[in-house]
């Protein structure tokens, strides 16, 4: 919805983003091996993973209706899956909270905020769009605080959910350390 707020224009905190949200259809499919996120039929999956989306998707779950809506999507898209056999993992800054509070594992996976704006720095410059570390720590903590004190969903950590802070841990680490965490193999960590 923040990718469609962008498209046509219409700010979520303007009413007429109402009319916007019953008119979209989001959809999650099957394209080479992988699931993508389709915007009215167009596969927008890149497309939301931009700064501009990012910087207008708290702003636009801030709205009661989309939240709403977004939950109704994830948790028919998920049951579809799960019904056909298959394995979810989700994320998401509600899905243990809000969407999915009975999910068989719940793990709230963090790192200071300097390393996540490190960390999407070099995500953007990888796909040509360098940004500023110092640019990018402002909105991620702009961004957290909004989504901690908004009043519906608010950002936070489920009470049975493990914490796993990947400030001085690499991408595969992190991996191994949430699967070490599922199968009981983690030491000194309790699920």
């Amino acid at each position: 919805m923040a990718l469609k707020a962008i498209q046509v224009g219409v700010p979520p905190e303007d009413e007429a983003f109402g009319d916007v949200l019953s008119q979209t259809i989001i959809g999650l499919g099957p394209k080479d091996d992988q699931t993508v996120v389709f915007l009215d039929g167009e596969d927008v999956s890149d497309l939301i993973r931009t700064e501009e989306v990012s910087g207008m998707s708290s702003r636009v779950s801030k709205r009661s209706d989309v939240r709403l809506r977004m939950v109704e999507l994830q948790r028919a898209a998920t049951s579809q899956h799960i019904a056909g056999g298959g394995v979810v993992v989700i994320e998401g800054r509600d899905i243990g909270t809000v969407v999915f509070p009975e999910a068989d594992y719940k793990f709230f996976v963090t790192a200071a905020p300097v390393i996540r704006a490190q960390r999407r720095a070099r995500q953007l410059a990888d796909k040509g769009e360098p940004v500023s570390v110092e640019e990018l720590l402002e909105q991620i903590l702009e961004r957290d605080q909004r989504d901690k004190t908004r009043p519906d969903s608010p950002l936070r950590v489920a009470d049975d959910a493990v914490v796993v802070d990947t400030s001085d841990v690499q991408f595969e680490e992190q991996v191994d350390m949430i699967l070490d965490l599922i199968s009981g193999n983690a030491p000194g960590l309790e699920q």
